[in-house]
């Protein structure tokens, strides 16, 4: 009796992670842009002194026309959700089948850090997850700090019209921008997204006040040991955003999900500058080997197989039929 309710309950199992393996579900993004907050700013709120609604389109008719034939062409369908009544103070992205989405709310476009400039690089971020290659977690979504990357790397530089005058400078920022890329669009659209990364550095501060506020020349010091696939510090953000827009590598070369080189600036490359902050960033290393976190590793993990879990409930019936069970 014993060995037959063991051998049941074994097959009740395997039924139901035959089930789950078999089911199509919506892979999502456990984290938004922001780490998980309480704030909400409702429409009129007396907080709302951010971006208002038309140019809360406008930002996200501009990412929808360049991302969505960038999009399908990697077979997926990107789906903008323009959530401008919902007071959340985030954004974020899931991908469900074929379909990608990014979800934008009117929360954090009211808040009083966010400038247009800004509202589209988190847009950028969120893309970054679908297709910012190089580092992944939760098997299809490249990391926090890869999206941060990519946003400013490729998103804005496609985004942002050729003529992009830069909304405010920043002095350190403005002599990067200038030393890296001489000729005046290219340097433009630097500033241009190194300052959208400041306007977004002063969300973090905001919602998260640290003793220092981040700053274009105060570089997060701090080196991990292993890849930190979680939302890195504000200023170690704020640096990803400003390296990525001294990256040199062209707009055009894309990124690989497996490749750190590809489309982006690396040490291994040999660049010093445009490169992913160590911060955040652990580089793969010379035996092949990037150091991820436990984190990461584990979100990694795959569902079993379906068909594998189908060939153990054959064998399972097999041997309780043998036993007349």
């Amino acid at each position: 009796m014993r060995e037959r309710i063991q051998a049941v309950a074994a097959a009740a199992v395997i039924v139901a992670l035959l089930a789950a393996a078999s089911q199509p579900r919506p892979q999502v993004l456990c984290e938004g842009f922001l780490p998980p907050n309480t704030l909400s700013i409702p429409v009129g709120d007396v907080n709302a002194r951010g971006i208002e609604k038309d140019v809360f389109n406008a930002v996200l008719d501009r990412v929808e026309a360049v991302y969505a034939p960038i999009v399908a062409a990697q077979g997926g369908k990107l789906i903008v959700n323009r959530m401008w009544e919902n007071g959340t103070v985030n954004a974020s992205a899931n991908q469900d089948g074929n379909d990608w989405h990014i979800n934008m709310y009117g929360g954090l476009a009211r808040h009083a850090a966010v400038t247009a400039d800004g509202f589209a690089l988190v847009a950028c971020h969120e893309l970054g997850h679908h297709i910012g290659g190089h580092p992944k977690m939760w098997g299809w979504a490249t990391n926090e700090g890869g999206a941060d990357y990519y946003s400013t790397l490729k998103c804005l530089r496609l985004v942002f019209p050729a003529d992009k005058q830069p909304s405010s400078a920043d002095p350190v920022a403005a002599a990067a921008c200038a030393k890296t890329w001489p000729e005046g669009v290219e340097r433009n659209l630097c500033l241009s997204g190194a300052m959208a990364g400041h306007s977004i550095a002063s969300l973090f501060q905001a919602l998260s006040p640290q003793p220092k506020a981040p700053a274009f020349g105060t570089p997060d010091p701090n080196v991990v040991t292993r890849t930190n696939n979680a939302h890195p510090k504000g200023q170690c953000r704020l640096d990803t955003y400003f390296q990525a827009a001294l990256c040199v590598k062209p707009v055009t070369e894309q990124v690989s999900n497996t490749d750190e080189k590809a489309g982006a600036c690396t040490q291994a490359g040999g660049f010093a500058v445009g490169t992913r902050p160590l911060c955040w960033y652990k580089p793969p290393t010379s035996a092949g080997e990037e150091g991820e976190d436990e984190a990461g590793l584990s979100a990694r993990m795959p569902l079993p197989d379906a068909k594998a879990v189908q060939r153990k409930l054959d064998a399972l019936a097999g041997a309780l039929s043998s036993r007349g069970i």
